[in-house]
């Protein structure tokens, strides 16, 4: 494994840790194991923003709720973008997940073309909701 943590890096090491995001971090942790914190419906709350955010370069080709809370999302590139590099992948995963951002809203690519993604309301967040979230895995095919 290299040591260098992108092309061109020549410190090989940065200039903190990431400790200042601490409290920001445990309160989504801790808010997400509160019981009946991810809504239900997903598929009436956020599929229409998704299927929006698609345009004409992807097609949802399917949506299915698991059983541990998680709303998996499958699209496929429209003609036009089936040959679209990794790092543009990553970036429209981020723009499609965006349409549904709430104010606390994480993404993790968790193996080439599947992004995971927590999103909700923390205690306290405006517009003033009560805390809910949301899970999604966006698999980008």
């Amino acid at each position: 494994m290299t040591t260098r943590r992108w092309d061109i890096d020549e410190r090989q090491t940065g200039i903190a840790d990431g400790s200042a995001m601490d409290p920001q971090v445990q309160s989504l942790l801790d808010t997400m194991k509160r019981d009946g914190w991810v809504t239900e419906e997903p598929e009436a709350h956020l599929l229409p923003h998704l299927r929006r955010a698609c345009g004409e370069d992807w097609t949802l080709t399917t949506e299915q709720l698991l059983d541990d809370g998680v709303y998996e999302v499958t699209l496929t590139p429209t003609n036009e973008n089936k040959d679209i590099k990794p790092i543009e992948v990553h970036r429209t995963a981020i723009r499609l997940l965006s349409a549904i951002a709430e104010p606390v809203f994480f993404v993790r690519q968790s193996e080439p073309g599947v992004f995971d993604c927590v999103t909700g309301v923390l205690d306290g967040d405006p517009p003033g909701f009560r805390s809910h979230g949301h899970l999604v895995r966006l698999i980008l095919n």
